[in-house]
């Protein structure tokens, strides 16, 4: 007989979450992280290498496997893995606007967690695709001119390089590149050549946080002072979100970019725009979607109506941000500057004929860590560690380290080993 009974969209809602938070348990670090406050992972010492092991047994990383990629792309933990699969599930086997419903409000769950991670408020922050679609939103939104001049760094992805010069030729205001010193030991020596590039016609300075080919990181100062000229500021943060301990009121950007799929850890083709409430009415969309007509001029969602999105993956990324949460942001940060600064110390040790492209100074380099051996071939190099030695990174301007909180001090040193039997 035909079962009669339709839950309604907030019981349903309700069994979705539980069944997709249900892999959170407190007694076993196998499958999920705990976000529960009493977990003993929470209480344990974060000093200790048997801490970061629990945090390592999170992932189903194959074993054996050495990844330090993260400013490629991060696998996720389980309790993240387990909820896309269950929020497909979910849709596959009810797809009506019905039991979608729920997904509107788990939305608004996520930008509340995403705001309140990031320090701003949830009425300045939305959901896109990835960095690349969030920098294209402020590169193809901002109603600049003739005249108007946008001041990048030429350490710049391209959607934030690029990306500019095309719309610079389209509309016809200025893009300035500029250069900053190689292995810089200080802040100022980073800010110094912006200030000398800023006119009274620079209306934008846009930059990635940390580089994703030299390892450096730009001092937050740079947001400030550009604010202090009356000039906007914009944030590339494809290397800094889940990496760094962020604070974007500190900061002092007026526009900030990410994805989920790197340092975050979280569900792929899922990011993050920011844009400071003031000038959200500024900004044109990008695209124009069904749904648009019903924002008014200063509600950041109309900045995202891309039409049909992977709503599945919403409750996946309120878990990611809860395992940041677990851990402690500022945790997970110190965590990938103590590896980054042991491999960076092991490199010197090791290999005194290394050049190390990443400054060693911690206020001027972030996770990622980018070493060059002279006479080698480092793309050689890159697939024999994958090859030989089952050792993950990316041939990025020599070879590039870029760990996080599921590698090991004890995987560093294999690193080094295994660096040792290639390096001729």
């Amino acid at each position: 007989m035909e079962n009669s009974y339709s839950p309604s969209p907030s019981s349903s809602r309700r069994r979705f979450l539980k069944k997709t938070l249900a892999g959170v348990s407190l007694s076993t670090l196998a499958t999920s992280l705990p976000v529960s406050a009493s977990s003993s992972l929470l209480n344990s010492d974060e000093n200790n290498e048997m801490y970061w092991e629990q945090v390592r047994q999170q992932f189903g990383l194959r074993p054996g496997l050495i990844l330090m990629n993260s400013a490629n792309l991060c696998p996720s933990p389980r309790a993240v893995s387990e909820a896309v699969s269950s929020g497909t599930q979910d849709l596959d086997f009810d797809a009506s606007f019905h039991n979608r419903k729920k997904f509107g409000e788990l939305r608004t769950e996520l930008r509340q967690k995403l705001a309140k991670y990031l320090n701003v408020e949830v009425d300045e922050i939305t959901l896109t695709r990835n960095t690349s679609e969030s920098n294209n939103t402020i590169v193809q939104g901002l109603p600049f001119k003739q005249g108007d001049e946008v001041v990048l760094w030429d350490q710049n992805h391209p959607t934030n390089l690029l990306a500019w010069q095309v719309q610079a030729k389209r509309l016809g205001f200025t893009v300035k590149v500029i250069s900053t010193p190689e292995n810089p030991s200080s802040p100022q020596e980073l800010i110094e050549p912006f200030l000398q590039a800023f006119t009274p016609q620079t209306r934008l300075l846009s930059f990635s946080h940390i580089s994703n080919t030299t390892g450096v990181a730009m001092p937050s100062e740079l947001c400030k002072i550009a604010r202090e000229q009356g000039v906007m500021s914009m944030v590339d943060g494809a290397q800094s979100f889940g990496s760094q301990n962020l604070d974007l009121q500190a900061l002092g950007c007026d526009f900030y970019t990410s994805s989920a799929h790197k340092w975050f850890m979280g569900p792929r083709e899922m990011g993050i725009l920011y844009v400071r409430k003031p000038l959200i009415p500024e900004l044109w969309p990008h695209l124009v979607g069904v749904g648009y007509d019903k924002y008014e001029p200063e509600d950041i969602e109309r900045l995202s109506t891309f039409g049909q999105q992977d709503i599945a993956k919403l409750s996946a990324f309120i878990k990611t941000v809860e395992f940041h949460e677990t851990i402690g942001k500022e945790k997970v940060a110190q965590r990938i500057t103590d590896l980054a600064g042991q491999l960076k110390e092991q490199v010197q040790s090791r290999f005194p004929q290394a050049k190390l492209i990443t400054p060693v100074a911690e206020e001027v380099s972030g996770g990622v860590v980018i070493v060059q051996f002279p006479d080698q071939d480092h793309g050689k190099i890159f697939n024999r560690l994958y090859e030989q030695h089952q050792i993950a990174c990316a041939p990025t301007g020599g070879l590039r380290f870029s760990p996080t909180v599921y590698n090991t001090s004890e995987e560093v040193g294999k690193v080094m080993d295994a660096l040792t039997t290639l390096i001729s």
